[in-house]
């Protein structure tokens, strides 16, 4: 047993750990020796059978190997402050949510141990400003984050703001203190940090405000789903029971699992998917047919992931270019269509509106004009999308606005407050 901390960036996309071990910080141990960027961990489960996993990118490397069949769970950190998903059931085999996280938590935590020499009991995890905009949700969701990691075998855990962590790192940038903006978008968060930053020192005085919303890049891929691609799965699909004289569409609760990246592998599930085959068995005409055959392709041949994967790409293409194409010639999933960066602005608008909504109740709270906010540093994955860039220009200038991608920001923070604790300080 050591006196070591590890400092765990558990994301919706990916994950990273570093430590505070033997008086010395240690940044991005190597968690995922296969990955192109071994530090960065796909925050990915893959189950080919109840009682086999694989993590990151072996669990993809594995489950093409494997015909795609199993399990594949991605987006899971998102399902965390829903009271009314519990997990899911593989074969006969009750896996909580709980459980899920804390399975990926303690294969963080062997490999870090493995990578320092070393069995480590104590942990500084992010979180987000917010898991939801209710109260009583997010104060669920922390609950279950504790009760993860204590199933991974952590003893002692402080959960330290992922905007927080961000400032810490960005400090380093400063040479005189500054009221500074933090804003880091991962898949399944946007968070916002003002505080006063300064080269040495911190005080908990020091923060101003921290707020931010449960909707990042996770939202904004679901948008080609719920505005286009869903209606190529039955989302329109018209269907009339037997003995029934009414003509029904496919329900709220079906489209809204199908639109999302976290959510669409539970259609999966046993009386989710004989209702559908239900729809299809009623369904009105050969197109509403066909695209429920489509969906059952998705789902049955294991296209989820490579699907979804290819809409992310869609994203990225639409911050560089007016417009796209989206193929996806999968054989009974064919799908073609071409999207504009115009379209995407519009789609977004009510996920833009909602990020930038926290932003302005972060700059209320502080008590601070946008004018007195001398730095604006965003990083994340997110921030490159292009409308999301302008809002901040607009709003700030861009002068202020330091725009790199630094996806190690939050680990560097959080392996900052680990040192903190360390030494006897807790940062909140």
């Amino acid at each position: 047993m050591s006196d070591s901390i590890l400092a765990i960036d558990f994301g919706t996309s990916n994950s990273l750990v570093g430590a505070f071990h033997n008086g010395k910080t240690h940044l991005a141990l190597p968690v995922d020796p296969k990955a192109a960027d071994p530090s960065m961990m796909r925050t990915l489960l893959y189950f080919p059978n109840p009682d086999l996993c694989y993590y990151g990118s072996e669990a993809i490397q594995q489950y093409i190997e494997q015909d795609m069949e199993g399990r594949l769970f991605r987006s899971f950190k998102s399902h965390l402050p829903n009271q009314n998903y519990l997990g899911t059931v593989l074969d006969n085999r009750i896996l909580t949510l709980e459980s899920m996280v804390g399975i990926f938590l303690l294969e963080l935590k062997k490999r870090a141990e493995k990578a320092l020499g070393t069995t480590v009991e104590r942990a500084v995890i992010g979180r987000p400003a917010r898991y939801s905009m209710d109260p009583v949700a997010d104060g669920f969701a922390l609950h279950r984050m504790e009760k993860a990691a204590a199933w991974a075998g952590f003893k002692d855990v402080q959960f330290v703001p992922e905007p927080l962590a961000a400032a810490f790192d960005y400090r380093k940038e400063i040479k005189e203190e500054k009221i500074v903006l933090i804003g880091d978008f991962g898949g399944g968060t946007s968070d916002f940090t003002l505080i006063k930053l300064r080269p040495d020192g911190f005080d908990k005085k020091d923060v101003l405000a921290i707020d931010g919303c449960p909707m990042a890049g996770d939202a904004l891929d679901s948008v080609f789903m719920s505005h286009k691609l869903n209606e190529y799965f039955g989302a329109k699909s018209r269907y009339r029971l037997p003995m029934s004289s009414n003509v029904l569409s496919m329900p709220v609760t079906i489209t809204q699992r199908l639109n999302h990246p976290a959510h669409i592998v539970h259609l999966k599930e046993k009386d989710t998917y004989e209702f559908i085959r239900e729809v299809r068995k009623s369904s009105l005409t050969g197109k509403d047919k066909e695209s429920i055959d489509r969906l059952f392709a998705l789902i049955e041949d294991q296209q989820i992931f490579p699907f979804f994967e290819r809409i992310e790409k869609t994203k990225r293409d639409l911050s560089a270019n007016a417009e796209t194409d989206f193929d996806f010639d999968y054989p009974g999933i064919e799908v073609a269509e071409k999207f504009t960066a115009q379209q995407f602005i519009d789609w977004a608008q009510t996920t833009r509106e909602k990020i930038f909504e926290s932003l302005d109740q972060c700059l209320q709270s502080a008590g601070v004009t946008s004018d007195q906010v001398e730095l604006v540093c965003i990083t994340g994955g997110t921030a490159k999308v292009p409308f999301i860039q302008k809002e901040f220009e607009k709003r700030f200038g861009q002068a202020k606005l330091q725009t790199q991608s630094h996806f190690h920001s939050v680990l560097g923070g959080l392996v900052e407050s680990a040192a903190f604790w360390g030494h006897g300080q807790k940062v909140t």
